[in-house]
């Protein structure tokens, strides 16, 4: 099958998101094809964080390979893979580092997703982009948020079983300071001087953890100054939120919070001279036992649904059902997120081959999302199968 572009039209500017999320997805599914998806780990610090763009070279490659081989337009195929080449060269691209990133461009659309954690490289051409990669990311069964909350630092980590990666702050301010007006801080508290900055005494805030040096009106306003960018950029995902803190902060956080999954012990103590590992690994131990329960509770949901039609787990009847919108969950094992096989080709793709079941669950995704359901990754499936349904009748 070929498909054809106006010779006129224009490469589409690149969206970015710094965190994938419910809605990034969508705009994802409603892509039409031909769709290529790239998806490769990228090194932050050390010797091999210039390798990003070598590494995209070769994905590229492989893409018009695919392109070729399932019959895409010349045309077409050289305008996709120009907006993809061109970030080979792109030195402010690669100056954002971070553990992951994917790719996806089609006719009029284009998108990068810096990833919180390092997926396995591939390459996917097709009707619809490869969207199980994502799916740990926007779940509450995927992953958690680390706030590490100092006066004079603040740091926000994304989690998940194995894997730490330090967020963009984005609007959340990263300071006390910074948070509240300068003469607030200083009616509040005490500064002193902590080197130069543009030629003018740096200001750094005395007494981390000592409630008397600042009243709990004022941490309430850092608090809540914190909360309100951080929950309206992360509250809708329903992840875990795990506060790495001096102890006391953690009721008057609460008070002011509007995040809707807070975690209610904190990670204890000044959380400024802690490793992201350190923090990741004591987090861990809080919210391990929360997710496994919320896993438990969906096994079970499965198990008292089953036999009564309103389950499903053979991959023709989870594309079935979530074509005609009625799944409401969509269960996927672990293992069944990732796909290490470059130039892989599921079903729905360009060529006239028979799908198999990862392309028949690759779509189910799809239709899942674009119809309102949810998709979630469970460690261990309630069936013996890649992926299950809860169905809405």
């Amino acid at each position: 099958m070929n498909h054809q572009l106006s010779a006129a039209a224009p490469s589409t500017p690149w969206d970015e998101v710094d965190l994938v999320s419910v809605e990034s997805l969508l705009r994802l599914s409603e892509a039409d094809g031909p769709c290529v998806s790239i998806y490769l780990p990228t090194s932050v610090q050390g010797p091999d964080v210039r390798l990003g763009p070598s590494r995209l070279r070769t994905l590229v490659r492989q893409a018009a390979a695919d392109l070729s081989e399932a019959g895409v337009d010349d045309r077409v195929a050289t305008e996709l893979l120009a907006q993809l080449r061109a970030l080979e060269s792109d030195d402010d691209f690669w100056q954002v580092r971070a553990p992951g990133l994917a790719l996806f461009v089609a006719p009029g659309f284009a998108l990068h997703a810096r990833l919180p954690v390092a997926p396995s490289e591939q390459v996917v051409v097709g009707e619809a982009f490869r969207l199980r990669p994502l799916i740990p990311l926007v779940t509450p069964t995927g992953g958690f948020l680390v706030l590490a909350l100092a006066q004079n630092r603040v740091r926000l980590l994304h989690g998940t079983r194995e894997t730490v990666a330090e967020l963009p702050l984005s609007q959340v301010p990263s300071s006390m300071r910074e948070a509240i007006p300068q003469e607030e801080t200083e009616r509040h508290g005490q500064s002193h001087s902590g080197g130069h900055t543009g030629g003018r005494p740096e200001q750094q805030v005395h007494g981390q953890g000592n409630e008397a040096d600042y009243d709990k009106a004022a941490l309430e306003r850092f608090f809540r100054a914190v909360d309100e960018p951080l929950t309206q950029r992360f509250g809708r995902r329903g992840e875990p939120l795990v506060l790495a803190c001096v102890g006391y902060y953690l009721p008057i956080y609460r008070q002011v919070s509007r995040y809707p999954a807070l975690v209610d012990r904190a990670v204890e103590g000044n959380p400024e001279h802690r490793t992201a590992g350190e923090l990741h690994a004591a987090a861990w131990e809080l919210v391990a036992a929360d997710i496994a329960e919320r896993e438990q509770m969906l096994q079970n949901r499965f198990r008292e649904a089953d036999g009564t039609g309103l389950t499903a787990s053979d991959p023709e009847q989870l594309l079935a059902a979530a074509r005609d919108g009625r799944v409401d969950t969509l269960f996927l094992a672990t293992d069944a997120t990732t796909d290490t096989t470059a130039g892989a080709v599921p079903n729905g793709m360009l060529t006239s081959a028979p799908p198999d079941d990862d392309g028949l669950i690759d779509s189910a995704v799809r239709e899942t999302i674009r119809h309102g359901g949810r998709c979630l990754p469970l460690t261990v499936l309630p069936v013996p199968r890649k992926a299950a349904a809860l169905l809405r009748y």
